[in-house]
Formats: structure tokens, sequence, C-alpha cells
């Protein structure tokens, strides 16, 4: 799983900067009524990409359908907030997590 984080500069809250411009913008979608899964229009079935706020710093964390997704939606989203956010932002971490093993599932009686 690939996690990126977006550090602003002093002062600013770079999660509320990132949910009020998706609110106009033309390629990323809500995909939930939570508001915290963010899907790319090109790619509809690509996966979706989950934030989150830490103290005003956007955390979001990459969860892509094909192996082929990650690289896109990393790509198109690290651009995005570059594009809109640059005077806003401090930095842009990218770490890379081990996947978490599939839940084991509950057998009925």
């Amino acid at each position: 799983m690939l996690v990126l984080e977006a550090v602003p500069v002093p002062g600013q809250d770079i999660f509320k900067l990132l949910r009020a411009r998706i609110r106009e913008a033309s390629t990323w979608n809500w995909g939930n009524k939570a508001r915290t899964r963010l899907k790319h229009v090109q790619r509809p079935n690509g996966g979706y990409i989950k934030i989150a706020n830490a103290d005003g710093v956007l955390v979001a964390h990459v969860h892509p359908k094909a192996p082929a997704d990650l690289f896109y939606l990393a790509e198109k989203f690290t651009g995005r907030l570059i594009a809109w956010f640059e005077a806003d932002l401090a930095a842009i971490n990218v770490q890379f997590m081990a996947d978490r093993p599939p839940a084991p599932k509950k057998r009925r009686r």
C-alpha cells in the first residue's frame, strides 16, 4: 500500500483546502457520502484514495484495484496537490507500507 502525506505550511489545513477544492474539480469524484474516498473520473473502477486529517496534515492511502492503478492514482493525486496547493504545501511524503493480510472470514453456523 502507498501512503501519501501532504504537510502544509504553518497556519494552513490542507485537508480542508482539498475537500473544498474537490467540489469544483472535474477530474475527481467522491466515492462515498462521508467524502473520504476519492475516485479519478478516467478510471472509476481503478480503485480509490482514502483521505484523512491528522491535525491539518493530509494522509492519503492509495487502494488500487490492479497493480497498474497504483502508479496512475499516485501520479494524478500528487500532481493535483502540487498544481492546486503549491504555495500552501511544505512537503509531500511518500511511504511504502506492507499490505495488511485479509481478515479471516467469519463462519456462519
